[in-house]
């Protein structure tokens, strides 16, 4: 009103200017007074829909310190000081943060209306943030509530199925395990991990505490990306944490569950007499003579079946725990979050306190001196893992293929050695030692901006992860007495690693908006990064079986990978980048990215590349013609977006070197270990890994925004793989890495959600889906086969790591058959029972010019399914995640009977060919070379591991506020939670579908056991749950 004074009384006569000003005067001191004299303003905030209190409702006198926070009942009562700002601030998650200008009223009651996932939504991106609205690239967000209730013991775990296209797999699942995370599939031979940052600076998932986490935007396409450059072919996933509220009081929360985990997908073992019989059929059909009589048979049959070594080994439930504590607020202006967290999660094994622990920590401070922002995060975790000292598939595999004919311990409590093992994996486990990873993380980060002038900001960030791991192996000598077996020699092993990344970025950022139309925004970067990696290894053998101590006698390997000093490993990397948004009117977007990068795992003239990107986006509803579709029907946004992406995680940081390595035992000369070295032949010549990525796609908001569709399809292409292409014998080295193959990969993403209110009944739904198929497309000609209890094969016009065999066609089921039929040349004969096999060239034999590609090891149709009601204090969600299609090769004991001449035999095997059941599941049974035409790698053992499964359901119910705000708390909630409870597959075998042989290198050297069934067991995990806001 002071502002229009001026206006009003220069239109007026002269003669009534004066009277009116005295009034105009009156006025003004009237509310100068009442904006400098202290008063309190009493409210109530609720629900816009619900008309229920709202708690925890943030209450802030904008540009001030003054602030509080409504109770239970949704009430609050906040003093205004003298001289301050007339405008409220309501804020909460979840809601519409909404201004309300103050009056001369003391009290103000307010609805805030729900936030939904529109348009309008704030998404992090690549060194900033951007509306929704204006996003032209591909980005799928996670929000905390996305996170909440979930039994897991790592953020990874959590987001299974939670975002279209974000593949999450393990290849093993004791605790602790690593988890292989892919975005849109995999694109390259190498190293397919996405890269992770934590508040702008390097992380890890599985060091966070979920609890901990705001919001994860996965940027997918080039658009998104490509500002990370050589870091970004596949993929970013952008953390945030959870920072303080300025103004805000301090608020406390706590978080917690407790439940037990229950195995999964257990191996079912026939009984005692039913291998004993089933035993002597295989030896008999393989020309050998009967095992066991007729009277040892009976004899079994009255004695019973022993407890299956599985059942031994494995508990039938171990605790799981995580509790967490977290306070926000604000001192002055100086906003803050300090949390803990601890996660327990102890060990199905039996034996000694197996199991992981995680211990949290982090602080996140904020504050705003004029034109100066200052933040910082500092974030501790500590991983304590402990388990037995021997290998976890061996360990199974021995339980799992002894027959229940045998104790695991003797009449007289000694550990039994059953004929075919030569340990006991109960005797491990008791009395074999233990193996301890202790890992500390040190993970800060620090920045300041500064406002040059009122479009332009100036900022640095400087961040650095510190990891310090050490691994402790002390493997016990064990004593089998009266029996003779292995495990004689006690060893301990201990490692040490400390390495560093760190970085530091420079940025100027300009946001201007001219004629209220044009949009423009302008960042600029400087980023230079570095990692470095020390480690070393003592590897010694006879030790003290009691301490681990060395003692007379006592031997140190001194092997390359044994026993070393010091070792080094480490790479650096300098970059420029930028990005350039233009908006038009909000209707149409123009968004170009570039980064140029310098790496030091290349030679000289060669570490540098650019990398740009451009996108567009067109709010077509938006334009006149279009009025009646928007009114109708809603909002909608087409994009699209291309762009270059590098890879630089490649095989080593010194591939383009001739790197000579010392060994102390390089070779034996008269009896003596002699020194030597070895060499890797580098390449000079190497560079980036690049991809190509276009993407179009759109977004659809219709129904009020109660309904939203995403929709993308994405082509990519990925060029200059490192490949190592075989060389003549005379080379007589091992060829170097050269950048020389091409994959295509291709697929698309729908994303579904809708609210809906019926009644006091709220529902949210939501659904994903989603595909992506890889496929070699130049490999200069070559096929690359590793053959092995898997053949795989990498070809051109096929997918990466496919499977090669022969294609099975049912059984032999007579001489007749045998005799018409082609003959396997790598069998020397086959008889009734035996798998036949499709003689694809038509040459009348059957033998490596029959193999074909048959089957895809990677998930396709990634789906997941989410649903959940609230009615008044009671709340209710399920969540169901699978795989549409899925080719696994399962192989080894887990599937085959009496495997290596071992005495596995499982209740699938029951279901054997005989004449007397012709359309049998499995051939007749054989074991030793008899089995040699039924174990040949084909299609026979080819699995469709396409599942859906119920990963996650909750129960809760909040109590009523009219029973909190007694205790002065604002939120309590109780609820019953599980995970991994009920899988829908086709997989009869009691092998899990979703576990995989590879990790994120794809390295077909280092494949898991999980699809031999050696593998420790996925968990089912129930749990009660209960979240209090102070």
């Amino acid at each position: 009103m002071l502002a229009y004074s001026h206006v009003i009384t220069e239109k007026l006569p002269r003669r009534s200017r004066l009277p009116l000003m005295v009034l105009l005067l009156l006025l003004m001191m009237g509310s100068a007074a009442y904006a400098q004299e202290p008063r309190t303003i009493t409210g109530r905030v609720t629900d816009d829909v619900t008309k229920q209190p709202i708690p925890g409702v943030s209450v802030s006198l904008k540009g001030t310190g003054a602030g509080t926070a409504t109770n239970a009942e949704g009430a609050f009562s906040l003093k205004i000081p003298a001289g301050s700002n007339q405008l409220l601030v309501f804020s909460s998650i979840g809601y519409t943060s909404q201004e309300v200008p103050l009056t001369t009223a003391a009290q103000v009651n307010i609805s805030l209306k729900t936030a939904s996932s529109t348009l309008s939504d704030v998404v992090v991106v690549g060194y900033g943030t951007q509306k929704r609205t204006s996003l032209t690239g591909a980005v799928s967000v996670v929000t905390a509530k996305d996170l909440e209730g979930k039994p897991v013991t790592s953020a990874v775990q959590a987001l299974q199925g939670a975002a279209p296209n974000l593949i999450i797999q393990q290849n093993a699942t004791e605790p602790g395990a690593a988890i292989n995370i892919n975005v849109r599939g995999v694109s390259t031979v190498n190293n397919s991990s996405p890269l992770v940052l934590v508040d702008g600076v390097p992380g890890s998932l599985d060091l966070l505490n979920p609890n901990d986490i705001e919001s994860i935007s996965v940027l997918k396409d080039a658009a998104s990306s490509a500002i990370y450059g050589s870091r970004a072919a596949n993929g970013v996933i952008l953390v945030t944490t959870k920072k303080g509220k300025l103004n805000k009081v301090p608020r406390i929360t706590y978080n917690g569950m407790v439940g037990a985990q229950q195995p999964t997908f257990l191996i079912k073992p026939v009984s005692g007499v039913e291998y004993m019989q089933l035993k002597n059929e295989a030896l008999v059909n393989s020309g050998q003579t009967a095992q066991f009589s007729p009277e040892q048979i009976r004899q079994q049959g009255e004695k019973g079946s022993e407890k299956w070594w599985m059942d031994e080994v494995m508990r039938p439930a171990a605790l799981q725990q995580n509790h967490n504590l977290g306070v926000t607020g604000a001192v002055g202006k100086v906003s803050y979050l300090v949390s803990g967290g601890y996660m327990d999660q102890n060990s199905l094994y039996r034996g000694p306190g197996y199991g992981y622990q995680r211990y949290n920590a982090r602080t996140n401070l904020s504050t705003q001196l004029g034109k100066l922002k200052l933040g910082g995060n500092f974030a501790y975790a500590k991983q304590d893992i402990r388990e037995h000292a021997y290998y976890s598939d061996w360990l199974i595999s021995t339980a799992i293929r002894i027959p229940r004919i045998y104790p695991i311990k003797d009449a007289d409590g000694n550990y039994f050695l059953a004929p075919t093992a030569s340990n006991n994996p109960l005797a491990q486990l008791d009395q074999g030692g233990r193996r301890r990873y202790n890992n500390d993380s040190y993970n800060y980060m620090a920045n300041a901006e500064y406002a040059l002038t009122p479009h332009l900001s100036a900022k640095v960030v400087y961040g650095a992860d510190i990891r310090v791991n050490n691994m402790d192996e002390f493997r016990r000598s064990i004593d089998y007495t009266p029996y003779s077996g292995s495990d004689n020699q006690s060893s301990r092993t201990v490692n040490h690693a400390r390495s560093i990344q760190d970085n530091f970025q420079a940025l100027l950022n300009y946001d201007r908006t001219f004629n209220k139309v044009h949009e423009v925004k302008v960042l600029l970067g400087y980023a230079t990064e570095g990692w470095k990696n020390k480690y070393s290894q003592t590897r010694r053998l006879n030790v003290d079986n009691m301490t681990g101590d060395s003692i007379a006698g006592t031997e140190t390997l001194k092997g390359f990978n044994d026993t070393y000093d010091t070792r080094i490993d480490q790479w650096a990397l300098n970059s420029a980048f930028g990005r350039l948004n233009y908006a038009f009117n909000n209707r149409y977007y123009f968004e170009f990215n570039f980064r140029y990068d310098a790496s030091s795992r290349f030679a000289k003239g060669n570490r540098g590349a650019f990398f740009p990107s451009f996108s567009a986006a067109w709010r077509i509803t938006d334009e006149p013609f279009m009025e009646t579709v928007k009114e109708k029907v809603g909002d909608l946004k087409l994009r699209g977006s291309w762009g270059q992406l590098g890879n630089q995680q490649i095989i080593s940081n010194y591939g383009y070197m001739n790197v000579y390595t010392t060994v102390s035992n390089m070779y034996g000369f008269n009896n003596l270990a002699q020194p030597g070295s070895s060499f890797a032949v580098g390449n000079p010549v190497i560079t980036w890994e690049s991809a190509n990525s276009a993407n179009i796609g759109f977004d659809l908001s219709m129904l009020d925004n109660r309904l939203t569709i995403s929709y993308d399809y994405f082509h990519k292409i990925t060029d200059n793989i490192l490949l190592q292409l075989p060389a003549p014998g005379l080379y007589g080295a091992t060829p170097a890495f050269q950048n020389a193959g091409k994959v295509k990969n291709q697929g698309f993403e729908l994303a579904i959600n809708y609210k809906a209110k019926t009644g006091a009944f709220n529902h949210t739904l939501g659904a994903n889906l989603a595909d992506n198929l890889n496929e070699i497309v130049d490999f200069k000609g070559r096929t690359f086969i590793q053959e092995g209890d898997v053949t795989y094969i990498n070809r051109e016009g096929y997918p990466i790591s496919a499977y090669y065999g022969y294609e099975a066609d049912g059984f032999y089921q007579n001489l007749d058959d045998i005799k018409n039929s082609p003959k396997p040349a790598f069998a020397g004969q086959v008889k009734p029972g035996d798998i036949k096999y499709v003689d694809r060239n038509g040459d009348g034999v059957i033998n490596n010019d029959d193999r074909f590609v048959m089957g895809n090891p990677f998930p396709r149709f990634t789906f997941g399914l989410n649903y959940g009601v609230t009615w008044k204090g009671f709340d209710a969600s399920i969540f169901i995640q699978g795989v549409g299609k899925r080719n696994v090769f399962l192989r080894g004991e887990g599937v085959e009977a009496f495997h290596n001449n071992w005495d596995n035999v499982y209740s699938q095997h029951i279901d054997r060919w005989t004449p007397n059941n012709p359309d049998a599941g499995y051939p007749r049974l054989t074991i030793g070379t008899e089995s040699v035409n039924n174990r040949a790698n084909s299609t026979f053992w080819l699995e469709n591991a396409a599942y859906a499964r119920l990963k996650n359901a909750q129960l809760g119910y909040t109590l009523p506020a009219s029973l909190t705000n007694r205790a002065k708390i604002q939120k309590v909630r109780v609820y019953l939670t599980g995970q991994n409870l009920w899988t829908v597959t086709g997989m009869k075998n009691g092998m899990d579908p979703e576990l995989t042989e590879f990790n994120n290198t794809l390295n077909l050297n280092q494949l898991g056991s999980s699809t031999s069934g050696r593998v420790y067991p996925v968990q089912k995990v129930w749990a009660v749950g209960l979240d209090v806001n102070f």
